[in-house]
């Protein structure tokens, strides 16, 4: 029986911390999908340095590459590792339209159910329990507040050395809500399969034992 956990949730919700203490707590595979499209934004910002929007010409060079995800979390573009960080400003600004384009959706989905045919996994991300796993054995979808999401990214990016405006940070992340849940192909939604938590708490704590007393409980049923 896969015991596979499908998190979901929109852009700094806190799912990918949530996700990784689930895995480490469960010993399970830990994947963030999203790595996997800002890989592919990454691709795109390397190559079109000077683009400040995506142009759809351009988009079709980079949708052709291939991206791999190795244990540990480490993304490759076409074999390579790509010299702009994944959470770079750039980045951020261009994954969701990016992440949009149904052909670089369908790379990336048959990335994550290869990495899922070989283990049961933590996956994260926004549409995995409804498209990537949809048979998952939990479905969880992770909400909080825009400001308290707006803080945290923004406190993120300010230790990895990179200077953000937390208004800019905050009209980033309402605009990728927008666009990550009304793209036509497999949009950021929740439905009655998914256990739904809020995180906009102090911490993660209280949502990972959730998770593991659903997840064990389900266990114990299912024996």
């Amino acid at each position: 029986m896969k015991r596979d956990i499908a998190i979901d949730g929109p852009s700094g919700c806190g799912k990918t911390t949530i996700g990784a203490q689930v895995a480490d707590r469960l010993g399970l595979m830990f994947i963030d999908s999203g790595l996997l499209y800002r890989v592919f934004t990454a691709a795109y910002v390397v190559a079109y340095p000077e683009d400040r929007a995506v142009l759809p010409e351009h988009l079709e060079n980079i949708g052709a590459g291939t991206v791999s995800y190795e244990a540990g979390g480490k993304v490759r573009f076409g074999g390579q590792e790509l010299s702009v960080a994944l959470h770079d400003p750039r980045v951020d600004d261009m994954v969701s339209p990016v992440s949009a384009v149904p052909g670089i959706r369908a790379a990336v989905n048959r990335e994550l159910r290869r990495i899922a045919g070989t283990a049961d996994v933590v996956m994260v991300g926004r549409d995995i329990g409804t498209t990537v796993l949809p048979q998952a054995f939990l479905k969880v979808f992770i909400t909080a507040s825009p400001e308290v999401r707006a803080a945290r990214r923004t406190a993120q990016l300010t230790r990895q050395g990179i200077s953000v405006d937390r208004g800019d940070v905050l009209r980033n992340i309402l605009e990728r809500d927008t666009i990550d849940s009304s793209r036509s192909d497999s949009p950021l939604q929740c439905n009655g399969s998914y256990v739904q938590l809020d995180n906009s708490g102090d911490g993660p704590e209280q949502v990972v034992d959730v998770i593991l007393r659903e997840y064990h409980r389900r266990l114990e049923r299912a024996l």
